[in-house]
C-alpha cells in the first residue's frame, strides 16, 4: 500500500513536471512598408488565456532576417475574441485599448492574417493577407 502512494505520488509530480506548453509561436518576416527599405520579421505567441504577445524586428535587408533575434524587439500585447471562425486580435500598448484590431484564422499550423474593406454597394469583404507559419 505504501508503495502504491509513493508511485502515484510520483507519477502525478512528473506529469505536472513536464507538461506540455499550450502556447503557440507564429512567424513572418517580409519587407517594411516604409518611406526607408529594410526587412521586418515578426512573431506571435497565442497564449491559452485567450491573449497574444506579438514582437516586431527590423533588420537592414533580406539577407540578416535570420539574425533577427540579437535585434531589440517591439513588443505589444492583446486580446483575442473569436467572432465565428475568425477571431479579432485586439491591441493592447501601455495597458490602453489601441485601434488596432485585426481579423485573423487560426490554424495548427498558420496564422492567416484578413484585411477588411467595403464594397461599392455597402458589403464589407476579407480579403487574405499576411501568412505567418508555425514554429513552437
Amino acid at each position: 500500500m505504501k508503495n502504491g502512494l509513493i508511485t502515484l505520488l510520483l507519477i502525478f509530480f512528473l506529469s505536472n513536471a513536464y507538461g506540455q506548453n499550450t502556447d503557440r509561436t507564429y512567424l513572418n518576416h517580409s519587407h517594411n512598408i516604409e518611406p526607408t527599405y529594410s526587412y521586418q520579421v515578426n512573431e506571435i505567441t497565442i497564449h491559452s488565456d485567450s491573449t497574444y504577445t506579438s514582437k516586431s524586428w527590423t533588420v537592414l535587408n533580406k539577407k540578416e532576417w535570420k539574425s533577427y533575434k540579437h535585434n531589440e524587439p517591439e513588443i505589444s500585447n492583446g486580446k483575442i475574441n473569436q467572432n465565428g471562425k475568425f477571431y479579432i486580435l485586439t491591441e493592447y500598448r501601455n495597458g490602453n485599448k489601441t485601434d488596432f484590431n485585426w481579423t485573423v484564422k487560426i490554424s495548427d499550423k498558420r496564422l492567416n492574417f484578413y484585411y477588411t474593406y467595403e464594397m461599392g454597394n455597402g458589403k464589407i469583404k476579407l480579403k487574405k493577407g499576411a501568412k505567418y507559419k508555425r514554429i513552437e
